[in-house]
C-alpha cells in the first residue's frame, strides 16, 4: 500500500516535470512569449525543488524506520499530517509497522524468559559455549553446583579446579564422561553429556552435567546389604550345624559335666563322634572355600586383549567337555558361522568364562531326558556374539535378578562366583551378558561384544 502511493507520487512528480519541460520547450521556439518562457522556468524550477524535498523526506523517514528497528526501539513514532495525504498514509503504515515490530518484541523477550526460566528450573546444569570458550548460556544449577556466582568465560572455571576449563574445551558432539571431581572439599560423581550444533554462524558446545553422587551412594549401599545378606546366610548355613553337632558330641564325651573316656564309649557312639567331627571338617572347609572365593572374586590377571581368532577358542572348550560329555550321554555342538571370525579380547579370561558357562549348562542338563548344549559364535551389525545355550531345567523367574551377585548360588555345592566373574570379565571387554531362561526347557547366556 505505502510503496504504491509513492510509486504514483514519483510518477506525479515526474510527469508534471515532464509536461512543464515539453512546454517550455515549445515556447522557448516562441521569442514573442519571455513572461510564459519565465514562468514555465520558474515552475521547472519549483518542481524539480519539490521532488528533491519528496525524495529527501521520504529518506529521512525511511532511515528513522530503520534506526528504530535496528535499535530495538518501539517507542518511534511517526506524526499524522493531515494536509499531505501521501505522507499521512505513509506514517500511518509506518506507525503499523513499528506496532507489530513492538509486538514481535514482546513475544521475543517473553519466549527468552520462558527459555531461561526452564533451563533454570531444570536440576541439572547446563553450559553452552563457542569455541573461542565465551559461555553463551549457563543456568543457575551448573552455577551452584560449581559454587560460582556467575560465568563468561570457560577460564572462570579456573577458580574452581584448574583442569575444568581445558576438560570443558577437549569435548565433542555426543561424547558421554562419568567423573569423579572434588567440589568444596567433597568427592561427587559427575556425568558429563554434550552435543554440538550452529547458531549464526558460530559453533557451539552444549554440556549436560548431573551429580549422581546421591544415586552412586544408595546403589553402593544396597550393594552392601545386599552381600552381607549372602554372607551371612552362608556363614549362618555352615555355622549353625557346626554349633548344634559341636554341642552334642560336647554332650556325649562330657555328660553331666564329667570327662567320660573313649573306652567307656559304645562302638556307635564313637562312630557318631567321628562322623559328627567329619561333618564339622567339611562345613568349616566349605566355609573355607566360601571366603577364598569372596577374597579372590576380582583378583583377576592383568587383562590383555588383542585381536583373535574365535572358533579356535570355542574348538578347545568343546575338546576339553567332550569326553565328559559323553559319558553323561549329552550332545555337546560347537558353531562358528565365519570361520574367520575375530574378536579384540582376552582369550585366557574369555577361555574361564565359557569354562564357567558350559560346566553350568552340563548340570542344567544332567536331569534331562533331551541332553543339548550348544557352543555357538557369529558376528551381528554391532559387534560380535557367543552364546552357550541349553535344554535344561532353567532358571526360575525370581532367581533372574540375583544370578550375577557375587555368592548367590541356586546349587548347594556352588560358590556363587562363577556368574559374577564373568560378568566382571565382560565388563573388561567392554560387553555384557544377556541371558534368557525358560524354567524346565532351557537357559541362553549370550556374551555381547561391541565393535570398537
Amino acid at each position: 500500500m505505502v510503496f504504491s502511493r509513492f510509486i504514483w507520487s514519483i510518477l506525479a512528480f515526474v510527469a508534471t516535470i515532464v509536461g512543464t519541460s515539453i512546454l517550455l520547450g515549445i515556447y522557448l521556439q516562441k521569442p514573442d512569449y519571455p513572461v510564459t518562457i519565465s514562468l514555465l522556468v520558474l515552475a521547472l524550477l519549483l518542481e524539480t525543488l519539490a521532488l528533491i524535498w519528496y525524495l529527501t523526506r521520504i529518506r529521512r523517514d525511511l532511515l528513522k524506520l530503520i534506526s528504530a528497528m535496528s535499535n530495538d526501539d518501539p517507542t518511534m513514532q511517526f506524526s499524522r499530517v493531515g494536509r499531505d495525504p501521501y505522507f499521512s498514509a505513509i506514517h500511518k503504515d509506518f506507525n503499523a509497522l513499528i506496532k507489530d515490530f513492538r509486538l514481535v518484541r514482546l513475544d521475543r523477550e517473553a519466549e527468552q524468559r520462558f527459555f531461561e526460566e526452564t533451563v533454570n528450573h531444570v536440576q541439572f546444569g547446563l553450559i553452552a559455549f563457542n569455541s573461542g570458550g565465551s559461555i553463551r548460556m549457563v543456568n543457575q544449577a551448573f552455577l551452584d553446583l560449581f559454587a560460582l556466582n556467575q560465568a563468561e568465560h570457560l577460564k572462570d572455571l579456573a577458580s574452581v579446579s584448574e583442569d575444568l576449563p581445558a576438560f570443558f574445551r577437549n569435548f565433542s558432539a555426543g561424547k558421554e564422561i562419568l567423573k569423579k571431581w572434588e567440589l568444596n572439599s567433597q568427592s561427587h560423581h559427575l556425568i558429563f553429556l554434550s552435543s554440538g550444533f550452529v547458531l549464526k554462524g558460530e559453533e557451539i558446545t552444549l554440556v549436560s552435567v548431573r551429580d549422581i553422587s546421591r544415586e552412586m551412594d544408595q546403589n553402593e549401599l544396597e550393594a552392601w546389604q545386599k552381600l552381607l545378606r549372602v554372607l551371612r546366610h552362608e556363614i549362618l548355613n555352615s555355622i549353625s550345624p557346626i554349633k548344634l553337632i559341636a554341642g552334642n558330641l560336647s554332650e556325649r564325651i562330657q555328660p553331666k559335666g564329667k570327662l567320660v573316656g573313649l573306652e567307656q564309649l559304645k562302638k556307635e557312639e564313637v562312630e557318631e563322634i567321628r562322623t559328627g567331627l567329619e561333618t564339622i571338617h567339611r562345613r568349616a572347609s566349605g566355609l573355607s572355600v566360601f571366603l577364598d572365593a569372596y577374597t579372590n572374586l576380582y583378583r583377576t590377571p592383568e587383562f590383555n586383549a588383542r585381536q583373535s581368532p574365535v572358533q579356535p577358542l570355542l574348538q578347545r572348550i568343546g575338546e576339553l567337555f567332550q569326553k565328559q560329555a559323553d559319558l553323561q550321554e549329552i550332545r555337546l555342538e560347537v558353531q562358528c558361522s565365519d570361520p574367520g571370525l575375530e574378536l579384540m579380547m582376552d582369550a585366557r579370561m574369555l577361555e574361564q568364562v565359557l569354562i564357567n558357562l558350559v560346566k553350568n549348562a552340563m548340570e542344567a542338563v544332567h536331569s534331562k531326558e533331551i541332553r543339548n548344549i550348544k557352543l555357538m559364535a557369529h558376528s551381528t551389525r554391532s559387534g560380535v556374539e557367543i552364546s552357550v545355550e541349553d535344554t535344561g531345567t532353567g532358571i526360575p523367574g525370581d532367581q533372574m535378578e540375583s544370578i550375577f551377585m557375587p555368592f548367590f548360588s541356586t546349587k548347594e555345592s556352588g560358590t556363587g562366583v562363577g556368574l559374577s566373574f564373568s560378568q566382571h570379565v565382560m565388563q573388561l571387554h567392554k560387553g555384557y551378558i544377556r541371558v534368557n531362561s525358560s524354567p524346565g526347557k532351557g537357559s541362553i547366556f549370550v556374551l555381547v561384544f561391541k565393535s570398537r
